[in-house]
């Protein structure tokens, strides 16, 4: 996980995040299908926020002082 020693790894709280993320998908799958395609749209939504939440890692390298991109 991140540290002040390396700012470049996920922190617990996005590992958490990512982790209630897949707990929402399985509550979802849970649920009686109402509409066709809103499965594979809720999968896609879920990888899409999972996505942001651990690109936040590549973020705090880029915003470092001193880093020129």
């Amino acid at each position: 996980m991140a540290t002040d020693a390396d700012p470049f790894m996920v922190t617990d709280q996005e590992l958490r995040v990512v982790g209630l993320l897949g707990e929402a998908w399985n509550a979802f799958l849970a649920m009686p299908t109402e509409h066709g395609d809103e499965r594979d749209e809720f999968r896609h939504a879920i990888h899409q926020a999972q996505h942001l939440v651990l690109a936040r890692a590549g973020a705090r390298q880029i915003n470092m002082p001193g880093v020129v991109v």
